[in-house]
């Protein structure tokens, strides 16, 4: 090989490997906003980290691809904080790269965010949050005011204590580690999961996903799980007070917690049982077409 066909052999292996770098452009917009700003981000972004902190500004960092754009829109008036922020990515033409975005805001903003396939990290914020995907993974951390996700096959992991959370998915699987005053989960094959903490209105609906609630009801609170063939699992704990109706067409129902059994349903097909744990100031009513229904403690 000549001395030229090694030099330009050498600046193509350098070309390839500062390629990345080129290929990217930075993002960096910062924008004073009032304490309840409504953000609303959507488009090609493949991962967006959320975070809520104590200062009175907007700030969105992370980069694009090359031949990616934001189109960003912050409202203000006479140099007034902004009340509302808006941002879209459109995607590259040419490549299947996507952004890598992290965004800031006061911790009682209201978040709106809506990708494909992503991952959506949120912790710290005390507002609204209205997330949505088709696959990937969403991970929210925090006490939310209020907290909506829709996902197709991306799992929903919620670790705190919103006031009012709403998920619905089609494969993706749903855990809530934390507590919840109104739950409501619905799924068609994913799995569902609400671990220890309190509830006081809870509804879970699935087709074949298997549901498992291991939480407490409070006072006068209710619990309604409606299943297709998925297994229903309820874990009992041992200061609840609780009124249980289970029921199921052509499923079975198993009771750990006595020597009750549960009885022939309707025109003998089926099995109902209905138990009260101490003096049933909860109620839980739990109903599946053929799926099997366990409780214990």
């Amino acid at each position: 090989m000549t001395a030229a066909r090694l030099t330009f052999a050498a600046l193509s292996i350098i070309a390839l490997a500062t390629a990345p770098v080129a290929a990217q452009q930075k993002v960096d917009v910062r924008r004073p906003v009032t304490k309840d700003v409504s953000v609303r981000i959507n488009g090609a972004f493949g991962s967006l980290k959320v975070t809520g902190w104590q200062k009175d500004t907007l700030l969105l960092i992370g980069s694009l691809p090359r031949d990616a754009r934001l189109d960003p829109a912050v409202g203000s008036t006479g140099g007034a904080p902004a009340r509302g922020a808006k941002f879209y990515i459109e995607g590259p033409a040419t490549s299947g790269a996507t952004a890598a975005l992290e965004l800031f805001v006061p911790a009682g903003a209201t978040v709106w965010a809506k990708s494909g396939s992503a991952t959506i990290d949120v912790t710290g914020i005390t507002g609204g949050l209205d997330l949505n995907i088709v696959g990937g993974a969403i991970t929210v951390n925090g006490t939310p005011r209020e907290l909506n996700v829709e996902s197709m096959d991306g799992t929903v992991t919620v670790a705190g204590s919103p006031n009012w959370m709403r998920v619905k998915t089609a494969t993706g699987d749903v855990s809530l580690r934390g507590s919840c005053t109104d739950v409501g989960v619905t799924t068609v094959g994913g799995s569902v999961t609400l671990g220890n903490g309190f509830y006081e209105r809870a509804r879970i609906e699935s087709v074949t996903g298997n549901v498992a609630f291991g939480g407490d009801l409070t006072r006068a609170g209710s619990l309604v799980i409606d299943s297709h063939s998925g297994t229903i699992g309820l874990q009992v704990g041992l200061k609840a007070s609780l009124d249980i109706e289970a029921t199921t067409i052509t499923g079975t129902i198993t009771n750990s917690l006595s020597s009750r059994r549960p009885t022939p349903g309707r025109e003998g097909r089926g099995e109902d049982l209905a138990l009260t744990i101490g003096t049933g100031e909860a109620r839980a009513t739990l109903r599946s077409f053929k799926g099997s229904i366990r409780i214990s403690r």
